[in-house]
């Protein structure tokens, strides 16, 4: 029982102590982040973005 709880224990620490990202990592993945936005805003903007879903009415065409 002692040696089990002393697994369970050490396994715990270990599973504790990942690294945290470093500013670069984080600066990295908020700048594709903010990229890939800017891409899908620029997309629209151009027109070149997928239109609407069809089967979804159109703010003229509902109820009928």
């Amino acid at each position: 029982m002692r040696r089990a709880s002393l697994c369970v224990a050490l396994l715990v620490l270990v599973a504790a102590c990942h690294r945290e990202p470093s500013f670069d990592e984080r600066y990295k993945a908020a700048q594709d982040s903010i990229g890939a936005k800017v891409k899908e805003i620029d997309a629209q903007a151009s027109g070149s973005a997928l239109p609407p879903a069809e089967d979804a009415p159109a703010s003229g065409e509902a109820g009928r």
